[in-house]
């Protein structure tokens, strides 16, 4: 009888323990979202589709073949997303991220991201931000966030790209 109890307490902790990770994950993609991080790699994305379309034009790929190839957009913008959960682990509590979604939520926060947009009244609630646990921690991480950032742009793109190349191989098109 022992055995079920402890077996059955493993499992009850082992789901809560995988539900904090899973609502950590998607604050930070929420986050990532507003920030307009993720907006920024889809761009990146369609340029890197028309620079190959460029560079295969010789190979005559048909636009159906071009459309195939983007259907795998999301799995890779998914991918870029639990690797930028990875860099946010280790810099920011799951109370930060919420933190930082309050934020981007506010009047404030939306306009931090336009250009020429901010108020006086705005300048205030993000001077109060920086001047929090939360805001410390941002300021005081940038340098290894824009280093770990870096190191995922690199290895997410690299990816993408020669996945986008094996594809095309496989299909008969070849630089």
């Amino acid at each position: 009888m022992k055995k079920i109890y402890t077996v059955l307490l493993f499992f009850i902790c082992a789901s809560a323990s995988f539900a904090q990770v899973d609502a950590y994950s998607e604050d930070v993609k929420k986050c990532v979202k507003s920030n307009g991080t993720m907006s920024y790699y889809e761009d990146v994305m369609e340029q890197m589709y028309d620079m190959l379309k460029v560079q295969f034009t010789d190979e005559n790929v048909p636009e159906a073949v071009w459309a195939e190839i983007k259907k795998g957009k999301q799995d890779a913008m998914d991918e870029l997303a639990q690797m930028i959960v990875s860099a946010y682990r280790g810099h920011f509590t799951h109370e930060d991220v919420k933190n930082m979604n309050n934020l981007y939520a506010s009047k404030a926060g939306k306009n931090m991201f336009k250009k020429d947009a901010l108020t006086e009244g705005d300048k205030v609630v993000l001077n109060e931000f920086y001047k929090s646990d939360t805001g410390q921690k941002i300021l005081g991480s940038q340098d290894s966030m824009n280093e770990s950032m870096s190191k995922i742009s690199e290895m997410w793109s690299s990816g993408v790209y020669r996945g986008v190349i094996a594809q095309l191989s496989e299909k008969g098109y070849n630089l």
